[in-house]
């Protein structure tokens, strides 16, 4: 995030959700914008899905899975024709204007009702409460980043803001909400495949730092991005593969493929807390102390380094997944693992990267109750807004306005930015992009699939469905189909009926329930339940061409309606294929 999540309650004057079922996904960041709004901030929200937030919103439009791009396009046009952007702003501080004012300018808000139905009246009222508004944030999550235009979406917002001059200051921003508590801190460490805490492993400061406080040679080469593993495993090029704190057998996106994949290998070790639908795959498991039982730092959405303290001592022979992968080192005979605390672990993560982390020291974090990157040095206050100066990253500290269009297909995205880069002289080097469905719907496949999560789980359910409470009281309801009415009428089916989704990926089966807040042609399931995990029919094979993110949240799907009897042999089936382990077994029967 380029600001802090209170901020949303005591600043921003406008706050624009799109992508996000903010209350169920992430409802403390939820409760601050509802103080927003008490304090008197408008509320905006943009989905596919007429959640509870956008029942509370000011105005709420609703478009269809994957239309993003159209949309704030057409917003960003509707400002530029009507004056509504920041003149000096852009012109002092940005680059590329024209390129954007070019791709954008046939986006017209006649064209997007026709295309997508969106309301012009709505739209034109939703531009200019943002582009008029003494501070707007921008929030969103997976409902922006899961698709093969997922980096192009961001771009977009980052537009949107930029000609607005919507940053720099409080109540201002882009801000993508994280998911868990320390999904900033994994990615700012070092958990994605191109990056160490000192930066891109391509840059000369990586390779710089590496060898300073590593002493090694780092490989400039980015690894892996983690949906590729299944392809990589079957083509021989990972024998071993080492997860912890992750369950890939229900997260990634075409789940089956995972699965099957990872009895190809040599070696395969799951570190975790519990016996996962992973762990039960793998020929070691090694357990793990709970984040109860270890200290260290979290690193939060606002970019805030937070101390966590130890509650209570583990269970014996237990330790933190940090002791673990240290111990499994030395065994090896590798240097620079010899750490006593976890302190010493962050105090060599602070000479990595001193420009972000450098003043950032245990007792000022204990004092101070955390401090946001960057902080440079110890008398640094921390910077809970990003941009103040005005500065971008780049090297001129200019920011960039990215020319993006939508296309209909492969091969349309390509002729569009081939078109503008020759029509608007754009530098080879200087980012364009350009939005496209990754399915449409099919005869065979006529609906939308898509997925979320709901507030009584997190994620594959790995800790949540564990609380009794919650399994069993909260969420009585358990797993379940939503279809949107109309799929309801024309498949003869009701709420409480039971029902198959199927696609080229897999089929999963549940309950249903019709929900008037889906938008037209829409299934909608969570990923919280290997009963019926949304994620075994997300599409594995098309890609963001710059994240190589998997369009986990637009895929197609049939459904067509089972008797009980059908629904119970598929239900054991399913059992059978997630939970091999006889040990798992006996545990849930006692």
């Amino acid at each position: 995030m380029t600001n802090d999540l209170v901020e949303f309650a005591t600043d921003a004057d406008v706050i624009f959700c799109i992508g996000t079922n903010t209350s169920e996904c992430h409802p403390i960041i939820a409760m601050q914008m509802l103080r927003g709004m008490k304090r008197g901030a408008k509320l905006i929200v943009i989905d596919p899905k007429k959640t509870d937030m956008a029942k509370k919103a000011d105005i709420f439009l609703q478009i269809p899975v994957g239309a993003n791009i159209q949309l704030l396009n057409t917003i960003m046009n509707y400002i530029i024709q009507n004056d509504l952007y920041k003149k000096d702003f852009v012109e002092k501080y940005c680059h590329g204007f024209e390129y954007l004012k070019e791709a954008i300018k046939d986006f017209t808000l006649e064209r997007l009702e026709k295309e997508i139905g969106a309301d012009p009246e709505k739209v034109k009222e939703i531009a200019e409460l943002y582009a008029k508004a003494p501070a707007s944030s921008i929030a969103y999550t997976m409902g922006i980043t899961q698709f093969v235009d997922g980096t192009a979406n961001v771009m977009s917002l980052s537009n949107l803001a930029l000609i607005t001059g919507q940053i720099g200051r409080p109540g201002t921003g882009i801000n993508p909400l994280r998911g868990q508590n320390n999904v900033q801190g994994a990615c700012d460490m070092g958990a994605l495949p191109n990056w160490i805490p000192a930066g891109n492993v391509t840059t000369e400061y990586a390779q710089s730092q590496a060898k300073k406080v590593w002493d090694i040679d780092l490989n400039p080469n980015p690894g892996y991005i983690m949906t590729d593993v299944p392809h990589h495993i079957e083509e021989g090029r990972i024998k071993l593969l080492y997860v912890f704190g992750e369950n890939p057998a229900m997260s990634d996106p075409w789940t089956e493929h995972f699965i099957h994949a990872v009895r190809e290998l040599e070696t395969f070790i799951v570190q975790d807390i519990f016996l996962t639908e992973t762990a039960q795959l793998a020929d070691l498991v090694i357990p793990a102390a709970t984040w109860t039982e270890k200290e260290g730092t979290f690193l939060n959405t606002s970019r805030v380094v937070q101390h966590l303290a130890k509650a209570i001592e583990p269970v014996a022979g237990l330790e933190p997944d940090w002791k673990v992968i240290c111990n499994i080192a030395n065994i090896m005979r590798l240097k620079g693992f010899d750490f006593a605390k976890a302190e010493e672990i962050w105090n060599e993560v602070r000479k990595l990267a001193p420009k972000m982390f450098g003043g950032i020291s245990y007792d000022r974090i204990k004092k101070e109750q955390g401090l946001a990157w960057p902080c440079p040095d110890e008398s640094h206050p921390g910077t809970p807004v990003q941009y103040a100066d005005l500065k971008s990253f780049l090297s001129d500290g200019k920011f960039r306005i990215v020319p993006i269009g939508h296309a209909n297909n492969e091969e349309e995205r390509e002729a569009f930015e081939s078109e503008i880069r020759k029509k608007c002289k754009i530098p080879e080097d200087y980012p364009v992009a350009c939005g496209m469905p990754s399915a449409k719907p099919t005869k065979v496949y006529p609906c939308m699939f898509t997925t979320g999560r709901k507030v009584y789980h997190y994620h594959t359910g790995t800790m949540t469905r564990e609380c009794k409470a919650l399994e069993f009281g909260a969420d009585i309801m358990g797993a379940a189909i939503e279809i949107s009415p109309d799929i309801a009428e024309s498949q003869g089916i009701k709420t409480g009926d039971y029902a198959i989704v199927e696609n080229k990926n897999g089929k999963i089966a549940a309950k249903v329930f019709v929900n008037p807040d889906l938008i037209e042609g829409t299934i909608f399931t969570t990923f919280h339940y290997y009963e019926a995990d949304g994620n075994k029919l997300a599409d594995a094979e098309h890609k963001d061409p710059l994240s190589g993110m998997n369009p986990l949240k637009m895929s197609i799907a049939g459904i067509k309606k089972i008797s009980e009897e059908e629904f119970r042999n598929f239900r054991i089936k399913e059992d059978e294929l997630m939970h091999p382990s006889q040990m798992y077994k006996k545990v849930k029967e006692a």
